[in-house]
């Protein structure tokens, strides 16, 4: 589902309700839940874009994260609902850039937001190979391009 926020448009990937268990001492989701919704979110992107996760062990490729900048701007309690969303920023041969975003589910605010830089990678050499033109055709119709300055 595509979504408009602050004059940007992401497509929503993941939707979570914050449990107990991923809550840690400090009384809010521990970042190593964070990250599981992005991993899953970015599954997700990949299966729009004609690789789905069962296939890649057969495949021998897939995008992998780079490099990663996060920023915090609330934090997520238990029974806080949120949803993933994500733009696309720019293709190179290689290379992939991603903006993610978690929104809260109730009013669509700002809740955490982290830019991936992710290569194309061949599995067996584990090495960046270039990112297929039918996968860079099918990212361009399935993620909305991101505008700087958000």
């Amino acid at each position: 589902m595509l979504i408009k926020v602050a004059g940007q448009i992401f497509r929503e990937v993941n939707r979570v309700l914050v449990t107990k268990d991923q809550c840690d001492e400090l009384g809010h989701m521990n970042i190593q839940h964070y990250y599981a919704a992005l991993s899953d979110g970015m599954f997700k992107v990949m299966a729009l874009v004609g690789i789905p996760k069962d296939d890649i062990p057969l495949r021998r490729t897939s995008f992998a994260l780079y490099k990663e900048e996060a920023e915090f701007f609330e934090e997520l309690k238990e029974g806080d609902e949120f949803y993933m969303a994500t733009a696309l920023t720019h293709i190179g041969t290689k290379s992939i850039i991603f903006e993610n975003r978690f929104f809260s589910a109730s009013d669509d605010h700002l809740l955490f937001r982290a830019k991936f830089i992710s290569v194309f990678m061949d599995l067996d050499s584990r090495a960046s190979i270039s990112i297929p033109e039918k996968v860079k055709a099918a990212l361009l119709l399935e993620i909305p391009k991101y505008i700087e300055g958000d």
